[in-house]
């Protein structure tokens, strides 16, 4: 596959191309590029999946800092899409730069962009596409637009399972909910969320529980609460108890944390890129009296964590 970002391609490629987000490549999304591949096969030409490098929601979010939010968090970044892109046999991945001025393009000029950099023969995208500025543009002047390019549009109706439309925001709301065990059922696979060790106030170690502070950097986690997990260092996977959270009975902090607290391990891992796979809610986040009772209650969950898995 080849990977389209920073440099833009010198020759116009023939293709047949489908436009998204792509964020999590879920089973809907799989749908759609094994639909793409046969598209392309048809037409002989090559399959384009253009995407982004950043969500777009989340530029608007910052630019506009009164509008509700809309975005919560992400479920792949740049790395695992483009590798879970590449597993689905696609040949062209191009990643649209994010941007204030990219984003007021208008749907016409959006359209033209595209044309100035490849050829696409047929657009595939799903029912409820919406192109340009605001997102002002939609499926009937995409077809307009067809006519003066010379370009095929196919539309996909959304994958449903088990009643459910497939999609990122429903799997963000299984992840919100902690209802791990039925993301596998749309994502495809386990949630796994990337996230570096940072430097933290070394209070879990003070209690006996040394914690690891982790900076999600904008991935999808769920409610407050404390979590069985397994964590994965330099690639080997250790079980671990997650607290997620502003920590009521210690040091109450305004900026949600993520600490894990990795089971009969005993080395530094600060700076350490870590991935991070939740198995199960063990019980909501509570503020204890007592340094003792907070103590007797970690010692209870990582016991529990312990003898289930």
């Amino acid at each position: 596959m080849k990977v389209i970002y920073k440099k833009l391609p010198s020759n116009k490629v023939k293709c047949t191309a489908t436009i998204g987000v792509f964020d999590g490549i879920h089973l809907g999304h799989r749908f759609i590029l094994e639909k793409l591949k046969k598209l392309a096969n048809r037409q002989k030409t090559q399959s384009l999946v253009i995407t982004f490098d950043v969500p777009p929601e989340t530029v608007l979010e910052k630019s506009n800092r009164h509008a509700p939010c809309k975005f919560h968090g992400f479920l792949t970044d740049m790395e695992d899409k483009k590798n879970l892109l590449a597993s689905c046999g696609i040949n062209y991945l191009w990643f649209l730069k994010t941007n204030n001025s990219f984003l007021k393009l208008s749907g016409k000029e959006f359209i033209e962009y595209l044309f100035n950099n490849f050829s696409p023969k047929q657009l595939l995208v799903g029912e409820d596409f919406r192109f340009g500025y605001k997102g002002e543009s939609g499926i009937r002047y995409l077809k307009k637009l067809s006519i003066k390019y010379g370009f095929d549009v196919a539309v996909l109706k959304k994958m449903r399972k088990y009643g459910k439309i497939v999609s990122s925001s429903f799997v963000r709301h299984l992840i919100k909910n902690a209802r791990f065990s039925e993301i596998r059922n749309f994502l495809g696979r386990d949630y796994v969320m990337k996230g570096r060790v940072v430097e933290g106030a070394g209070l879990g170690r003070k209690l006996g529980f040394p914690t690891a502070n982790i900076d999600y950097d904008g991935y999808a986690i769920p409610r407050d609460g404390v979590y069985a997990a397994t964590i994965e260092i330099d690639k080997k996977k250790y079980l671990c108890a997650v607290n997620i959270g502003q920590r009521p009975s210690i040091n109450k902090s305004i900026k949600k944390i993520l600490e894990a607290h990795v089971i009969d391990y005993k080395r530094n891992i600060s700076g350490k890129k870590i991935k991070l796979c939740f198995i199960k809610k063990i019980r909501n986040e509570k503020k204890f009296s007592s340094k003792e009772r907070l103590i007797k209650a970690i010692t209870k969950d990582v016991n529990y964590i312990k003898n289930h898995y």
